[in-house]
């Protein structure tokens, strides 16, 4: 059952003045939805309406597993509400038949499943517009249950005419944006982070969002929805406390998850092993990782963590001694970086497999 489409059908049906209710073939309520079950007459074919103890009823004519009822007040006036609202249902189906044709196209092009001529074509059929710049925000819900990530996203995302939302399986959708008034990739963060904020306030439901770069034209859309898949992998592993990644920031993370498993281990090892055990502490390592934090400044990290500035001189002193590396001291500090997180690596490359 298109959930979307019942919402859509609701929203038409409850402008009218009769009440006018859609079940199913069994009897069952669709709109409203309602824990209800009418014994429902014979029904003829679809179009013919069948009145029984004070009500009418009808198959709809462009889905014949749906019922139209209303209470009769006069015959010939409910009988003219059921041509009309058969006619608006037809309507809003075909409407949702185009836009599904429209998202299947939409979501070829962002799989690159399309040769050339086949992009073209597909282009022209649905005057997709090709001249101007956009990103892909993809979308990923994990903890949705009735509905799917594009049907909650459709009811809340703000949108251009030219921005496209494609429903890509239950949990993800992708939000191809018209980026032509937007000054710089900082601007999709902040709408990526409000839209968080809409969820969170409203269904409480968490999202995670990956930014690709900017494509010039419809050919250039699927690299922008492959990065911003891949930004979502990467930052999984390497900054699993955000929730919105750009691919366009993560240079180094990318350079680290290219580097195979093996090859990261060794490197790892060389400064995280046994004999370091002891000074690589959890203390110890979130004191490092907050130093990094403020930019290598010691005021700002003791005021930080609540020691003293001594204290926090004396541990990094003690890294200084025992692995050669002054983490005051930026190359040191970078060095130091990397082969920390070369640990991920490994996860990086598990995630993706199982990802694909």
């Amino acid at each position: 059952m298109d959930n979307r489409l019942l919402f859509q059908l609701q929203q038409v049906l409850s402008r009218l003045h009769a009440p006018i209710s859609l079940l199913d073939v069994d009897g069952n309520s669709l709109i409203p939805n309602e824990d209800i079950r009418f014994s429902l007459p014979p029904l003829p074919q679809p179009g013919t309406p069948v009145a029984q103890d004070g009500r009418l009823y009808q198959i709809c004519t462009a889905n014949t597993n749906w019922v139209i009822m209303t209470t009769i007040n006069e015959m010939d006036a409910a009988k003219d509400t059921f041509l009309l609202c058969d006619a608006m249902i037809a309507a809003v189906i075909a409407a949702s038949e185009a836009g599904n044709d429209l998202n299947n196209a939409y979501q070829r092009i962002l799989q690159n499943e399309l040769s050339l001529a086949e992009l073209d074509a597909v282009v022209d059929e649905h005057h997709i517009p090709g001249g101007i710049p956009r990103c892909v925000l993809l979308m990923h819900m994990v903890q949705v249950q009735q509905s799917s990530a594009y049907e909650i996203l459709d009811e809340i995302l703000p949108r251009s005419s030219s921005d496209m939302l494609v429903a890509m399986d239950k949990h993800t959708a992708a939000f191809v944006k018209d980026v032509s008034g937007l000054e710089d990739v900082d601007e999709l963060r902040q709408f990526a982070c409000a839209v968080q904020e809409t969820l969170l306030s409203e269904i409480a439901l968490p999202i995670t969002v990956g930014i690709g770069e900017v494509a010039r034209g419809v050919g250039e859309l699927h690299a922008s929805y492959r990065q911003a898949r891949r930004a979502i992998e990467i930052g999984r592993a390497f900054a699993p406390e955000r929730t919105v990644h750009v691919y366009r920031g993560m240079l180094l993370e990318r350079f680290l998850s290219d580097l195979s498993p093996e090859t990261a281990e060794h490197y790892h090892s060389l400064l995280f092993n046994r004999s370091t055990a002891r000074l690589f502490s959890e203390e110890m390592l979130y004191t490092i990782e907050m130093f990094f934090k403020k930019d290598l400044n010691l005021s700002d990290t003791a005021r930080q963590l609540y020691i003293h500035r001594n204290t926090l001189v004396y541990r990094l002193d003690k890294v200084q001694r025992q692995v050669g590396l002054d983490l005051r001291n930026f190359e040191d500090a970078v060095t130091f970086k990397m082969l920390l997180e070369m640990r991920k690596c490994g996860n990086n490359k598990a995630k993706g497999k199982k990802a694909h």
